[in-house]
């Protein structure tokens, strides 16, 4: 059969252009959701790492009775590292106990994390450097060191393993009169010794944990403690508060859910932040949350009427 001496017609330019030109606007339709997509995924993973946390904080309390403590002393060892064995890093918490970490320091009963030296430096990698993932929200994007805060000991800058998550410490730093209150009604601070049966307001109406960023203007968090860090007064490097003063809300904003202010709880995820309640489970709350509301969360016995949120 012969055959056919017909030229093949070729693609044209402008077929090719409209060919590409549908091809990046069948990108740009698919990006976002691709992109929506991980950070879904990333928030279920940082909703689950506050999930353990509940689940090793409750059974810390059913081992030794009592929640761990906010911190021990002024500077001393965090809840965080406390809950060590329960979020099977054993071996991690029995080398900071090696190096002193939990010895108490002779005036007082208390363990103390006395020799920053030795806990920081010793090893080929620092103990306090370790990276431990389930305190590390997926989303948020700075390195796993918190490179905020430092100590005041410039040969020991920037080497602190980071963590995402921060406990309660009190409702208000002030009272209405814009005093400092000594009222620690939540549910971490110093030499804390809060049981379950103290939350009178009830562990589903309590927040116990909450994320912390280490972006834009947010101090971040570490695992191991806190021992003499700059800059200045980030002592809320463990913990978070509601709002700023008892019954006044003017100034609340800055302590609302990605405040304005470095100790708010915080995240990069959109609209919101990862909290663990009292009853150990995870909830997304949104920044739009009713600033009363969240101030009552705040509080262990408050015994204030929370709306839905």
């Amino acid at each position: 059969m012969p055959r056919s001496n017909a030229p093949r017609r070729a693609f044209t330019l402008v077929e090719l252009l409209v060919v590409i030109a549908i091809i990046g606007v069948l990108i740009a339709l698919l990006l976002p959701a691709v992109q929506q997509a991980r950070e879904a995924a990333r928030r279920m993973q940082c909703s689950n790492n506050v999930k353990q946390l509940g689940l090793a904080l409750h059974t810390y309390h059913d081992t030794h009775l009592t929640f761990p403590s906010g911190w021990i002393g002024p500077n001393r060892m965090s809840w965080q590292s406390m809950i060590l064995p329960q979020l099977e890093q054993s071996a991690l918490s029995d080398q900071l106990g090696a190096e002193g970490a939990f010895t108490a320091d002779g005036s007082s009963s208390a363990p103390v994390w006395h020799n920053n030296t030795a806990i920081v430096s010793t090893g080929t990698t620092p103990l306090a450097s370790t990276i431990i993932p389930g305190y590390i929200c997926p989303s948020d994007p700075s390195e796993s060191l918190n490179t905020k805060l430092r100590s005041d000991d410039s040969s020991f800058p920037a080497q602190y393993g980071k963590s995402n998550y921060v406990g309660t410490y009190t409702a208000a730093l002030y009272n209405t009169a814009g005093t400092k209150t000594a009222d620690r009604n939540a549910m971490f601070y110093e030499n804390s010794d809060r049981k379950f049966r103290d939350i009178t307001d009830g562990t589903s109406n309590t927040l116990m944990v909450a994320e912390r960023g280490t972006v834009a203007h947010y101090v971040g968090s570490l695992w191991i403690g806190w021992h003499d860090l700059s800059p200045g007064g980030t002592t809320g490097d463990r913990w978070f508060i509601t709002h700023v003063r008892i019954n006044r809300l003017s100034n609340d904003s800055q302590y609302a859910i990605n405040g304005t202010i470095g100790h708010a709880a915080s995240s990069s995820h959109p609209g919101g932040a990862q909290f663990l309640l009292g009853d150990g489970s995870a909830r997304f709350i949104p920044e739009t949350i009713d600033v009363q509301t969240y101030s009552a969360l705040g509080t262990i016995d408050g015994a204030e009427v929370i709306d839905e949120f």
